[in-house]
């Protein structure tokens, strides 16, 4: 059990950032062409819109559900062992999911993306392993490059969609069985490039490996922190929004008689605002400051949906400039939320409280995704855009709490 950071050059330092970017830019390609078709693959399965956004809904609640236990696991092992056995949880997911496309089984695609975003918590957990290695100073910028990452994912998951179909047809699979097959194969290799290279472990910086780490974290002291509450709030409005809006634009955009080249386009354009400038996020929220970043990607948010609320379904350039914004806003508070949580929150109780927020996070995403058909069928996706919009207001008494506090004599 190492219960002291090791002393660890930079050099080593790097390397371990630089495995964590490559599995996360492997999985991100491998997730998100996955969950893009989501929404079409129950389209074809169910009779009616009504359920479409389940299969999404779902494996949004197993990343929330398996958050807790990786987490766990990974204070107890390390982040290298918890982040090889989420993946390869993920990746038996995702071929469960292309075998229910083959058999035309919705319960067992359900099942399949279920056990995908399970696993996939451990993805989204990896970020903050970024941040065990690096100085206080530097560990915005540390997450950012791991969310950085997901960038590879925002242009190559989309844009592989066509090929993918096509060799699955030409496998005489399903066509949508495609990007399951392809997104098992990419986690597979992930899993390998971390159990291999991550090396010494990320906790081993922070001196948090070992069963202290249950008995340490307090995670609703930490939560009476007014900082870390609008942090972890702000993480949860920000993919409730960016879901809720997400998971059924495909399915707008289906309706008008576009096909999934458009979708591509689109889905593309959002994930790409979702990473590609999260190394700029990251030094803004080192230099400038995370709260202000933070703030700037709820304005962004609510800008984005009023503007996808005015595009229909066929209006390409509209649709791809409203939904970069909203990965982008999303980017904002995510990036700098993280850097947020590990601020003021000492080494042995970070992984207990980070597991909390991202459970919130992704339980919240889950419920914005089921809730999205709803919208869609009974009310239209003006009503879905608009409602996201002003879920944003959530996050105004968190940070006004913090306001307050921040402004208070000492």
């Amino acid at each position: 059990m190492i219960t002291a950071p090791l002393d660890i050059a930079d050099r080593t330092r790097n390397k371990l950032i630089g495995i964590l970017f490559v599995s996360a830019g492997l999985t991100r390609t491998g997730y998100i062409a996955a969950i893009t078709v989501a929404t079409l693959v129950a389209d074809e399965l169910l009779e009616s819109a009504t359920l479409t956004g389940l299969p999404s809904a779902v494996g949004t609640i197993g990343i929330a559900l398996g958050t807790a236990p990786i987490a766990w696991f990974m204070g107890r092992t390390g982040r290298r062992l918890g982040i090889v056995g989420g993946l390869s949880i993920s990746a038996f997911g995702a071929i469960l999911a292309a075998a229910a496309v083959q058999l035309e089984s919705f319960a067992l695609f359900v099942v399949g993306m279920f056990l995908f975003g399970f696993g996939a918590a451990a993805d989204r957990l990896a970020r903050y392993a970024a941040g065990d290695v690096v100085p206080l100073h530097r560990q915005a910028f540390a997450i950012s490059l791991v969310v950085w990452a997901g960038t590879i994912g925002s242009v190559a998951g989309p844009a592989l969609l066509e090929f993918a179909q096509n060799r699955a047809t030409s496998l005489d699979l399903e066509g949508l069985a495609g990007p399951y097959v392809f997104a098992a194969v990419a986690i597979i290799i992930a899993v390998g490039i971390v159990w291999i290279g991550l090396r010494p472990d990320p906790l081993s910086f922070v001196g948090s490996v070992g069963p202290q780490i249950e008995r340490s974290v307090k995670v609703g002291r930490w939560l009476k922190h007014p900082k870390v509450l609008a942090a972890v709030v702000s993480l949860a409005t920000g993919q409730v929004v960016m879901v809720l809006i997400m998971t059924m634009t495909p399915l707008h955009i289906r309706r008008a008689g576009e096909g999934l080249g458009i979708v591509g386009l689109v889905i593309a354009g959002h994930t790409f605002g979702m990473f590609a400038l999260s190394p700029a996020t990251g030094w803004i929220g080192d230099h400038i400051g995370r709260i202000p970043v933070v703030l700037a990607g709820q304005l962004l948010l609510v800008t984005s949906a009023l503007m996808a609320s005015l595009a229909a379904g066929n209006d390409r350039n509209l649709l791809v400039a409203s939904l970069f914004l909203l990965g982008l806003g999303w980017n904002f508070g995510f990036v700098a939320g993280s850097a947020l949580l590990t601020e003021d929150v000492p080494g042995e109780a970070r992984v207990g409280l980070q597991g909390f927020a991202d459970t919130l996070t992704w339980v919240s995403g889950a419920a914005a995704s089921l809730s999205s058909g709803f919208l869609l069928e009974w009310g239209s996706y003006q009503v879905l855009t608009i409602t996201g919009a002003l879920l944003v207001l959530t996050v105004v008494w968190p940070w006004a709490r913090y306001r307050r506090a921040s402004l208070a004599p000492v």
